[in-house]
């Protein structure tokens, strides 16, 4: 395994990758990482209540964590990279005990972070320590419908409780960096004007989304895939995998935030540097597999992903997507 000084030096040795008209960088722009794998929610509109059960779940080792930010830090020290840092892809980062630590970690080593978060947790006495640290960047709050009811059948959790810590974080920190995140999952019919309405009241930004079945993963979430036989990739909608590097706890690097169930893995940084995975051999099959048409087999992820860009079926539904989230932008 190489040290931080030579992965820097590793850096120079990696030519930005050309696949068709797009490029990667030597180097990923932003880390997602698993400090942990737990969540308190049971979202509907997630798979981790099934995947808790299935997948190994745990801890990121300090000692791992430590490295990953180190290396990531000096990346961004010497090569033009956005160098932002998310905590959990795919649990809810204040269940860790140490979270405040780890967040003054990412701050002193130079690094953006950016939270995302079910807020639940998210208590006044944690909005305090979480300002003390430091921290200033944009905070992402899943907040998936506004009516106590609706809000209890897609997260399985107590809206007054979330909302209460939401209120004080408005008083607290800028609003313009608060920004709600809500996935309409069978909501009833006048919920996403209730939805916007509410936010718009307390100057919060809002944005409202479809759900999707992360992958394959999520079966009573709409998919829009196409399942025609011969089908082939030709792109990925958000082409996260030429930007985003994701961690999960144990180190694997997978190939996106989508990939919840550690489908396509890339390498771990247990063994390797940034990097290594980063431009490893089966990064670049991955990556031929999506955006060069190279052969993949039927249950390749990206063709069970609802943003795999590949028959004119697809298109089509992805432009009727689009057209959705325009209306529901829309002021009330």
């Amino acid at each position: 395994m190489l040290n931080n000084e030579s992965n820097v030096d590793l850096i120079k040795k990696y030519n930005p990758l050309y696949i068709g008209k797009l490029k990667r960088l030597p180097s990923p722009s932003n880390l997602i990482i698993d400090i942990h794998s737990y969540c308190n929610a049971s979202c509907k509109v997630c798979p981790y209540a099934d995947l808790s059960r299935h997948l190994t779940m745990g801890h990121m080792e300090e000692c791992l964590f430590k490295r990953i930010i180190d290396e990531f830090s000096l990346i961004a020290k010497n090569y033009p990279v956005r160098a932002h840092v998310i905590f959990c892809n795919m649990g809810e980062l204040f269940i860790d005990p140490n979270v405040f630590d780890k967040i003054s970690y990412v701050l002193e080593s130079g690094l953006k972070l950016i939270i995302q978060t079910n807020a639940s947790l998210l208590t006044p006495r944690r909005v305090d320590k979480l300002i003390a640290t430091g921290f200033k960047g944009p905070i992402y709050i899943s907040c998936h419908g506004i009516t106590k009811s609706v809000y209890k059948n897609v997260m399985g959790l107590d809206i007054n409780k979330t909302l209460n810590n939401i209120d004080y974080l408005i008083k607290h920190y800028p609003r313009n960096l608060i920004r709600i995140r809500a996935i309409s999952y069978k909501w009833p019919v006048g919920e996403a004007l209730k939805v916007k309405k509410y936010w718009k009241e307390r100057s919060v930004q809002v944005k409202i989304f479809l759900p999707n079945s992360r992958a394959g993963l999520v079966f009573n979430c709409t998919s829009w895939k196409s399942k025609y036989p011969g089908n082939k990739l030709k792109g990925c909608k958000k082409t996260l995998p030429l930007r985003d590097m994701v961690i999960a706890f144990n180190g694997d690097a997978v190939l996106c935030c989508e990939d919840m169930g550690r489908k396509a893995v890339l390498g771990n940084l247990k063994d390797k540097s940034i990097v290594e995975v980063w431009n490893s051999e089966q990064a670049k099959d991955i990556l031929e597999k999506i955006f060069s048409g190279k052969p993949a087999d039927d249950d390749f992820i990206c063709k069970k992903c609802e943003f795999g860009v590949s028959t004119l079926f697809k298109k089509i539904i992805e432009i009727l997507d689009h057209e959705w989230h325009r209306l529901l932008r829309c002021h009330i």
